[in-house]
């Protein structure tokens, strides 16, 4: 009897380290607006690798990656909240934006764009070699690197990498 107790609670507490961890690593959210649509929906749930990024990995973001990032700007996602955009130019990259068409390192950049939509021009842009440009996918929402109140992200400001959704 004291012998099944001890495992019991042996494997209660094993259970709760667990869960510990994995919440020191991964994080749940629900996407709230449709700026990533279709690959994210609206209401849909995310997992978000909260270490992919960290100063201690040799991971950098890379174009087409799906990141979470913390804003304190008030748009269809609320305000201070986490918003998730796809990373469009890495660090080093060249981006541009003219004639409604987004350049990544001289070359038109359409992938993951829902349809062509009307963008702001706006002048070559060398990232730094911590800094990602972001956009939605739904190019229609501004709410990402082009819009001045988001700008150009620091890597160090990423809440981490959308592994699952």
């Amino acid at each position: 009897m004291v012998r099944k107790m001890v495992l019991y609670l042996t494997a209660a507490l094993m259970g709760m380290l667990a869960a510990v961890a994995l919440s020191a690593v991964f994080t749940v959210t629900s996407v709230t607006g449709s700026g990533m649509e279709p690959a994210v929906k609206n209401g849909e749930n995310i997992l978000i690798n909260k270490l992919a990024y960290k100063s201690f990995s040799s991971e950098k973001p890379q174009v087409g990656d799906v990141v979470a990032f913390g804003s304190d700007v008030h748009g269809e996602e609320g305000e201070g909240s986490v918003l998730v955009r796809r990373v469009a130019g890495g660090p080093g990259d060249k981006v541009e934006i003219k004639d409604d068409i987004f350049y990544l390192n001289d070359k038109p950049y359409e992938k993951h764009m829902v349809e062509a939509v009307h963008m702001e021009p706006m002048g070559e842009v060398t990232l730094g070699k911590d800094e990602i440009f972001v956009l939605s996918d739904d190019r229609s929402s501004s709410m990402d690197s082009r819009n001045e109140a988001i700008g150009i992200i620091d890597i160090g400001e990423c809440i981490g990498k959308v592994c699952f959704h």
